[in-house]
């Protein structure tokens, strides 16, 4: 009679993978066509925020770009403003001159 149990576990066994099967068939069935469709919308929002960060990494690159070409118009705008400065500097310093010496001014 022992020798019965193992045989039975066996046969248990094979009946529990073809319940295993008919279940996954039944689920195939009943859930299938939700699963595909669930997955077909994960793959269209996953190319959705592909394309997104594409288009926010251009946008990033475009917003640096335009930041760095402001940069340098400030560059030589300051650069400028300087060298204005000094002429009006120098010429504020000859007419200062000018006035000590005794002569007009310009």
């Amino acid at each position: 009679m022992r020798n019965d149990k193992p045989a039975a576990k066996i046969a248990e066994t094979g009946a529990g993978a073809a319940d295993a099967d008919t279940i996954d068939q039944v689920r195939e069935l009943l859930f299938g066509a939700t699963k595909r469709t669930t997955e077909a919308r994960l793959d269209d929002i996953d190319r959705q925020i592909a394309m997104l960060r594409d288009d926010l990494a251009a946008r990033f690159a475009s917003l640096e770009a335009r930041l760095t070409d402001q940069g340098r118009d400030t560059d030589v705008k300051h650069s400028r403003s300087i060298d204005n400065i000094g002429q009006a500097i120098a010429e504020l310093g000859a007419t200062i001159k000018a006035l000590g010496t005794g002569g007009k001014a310009r």
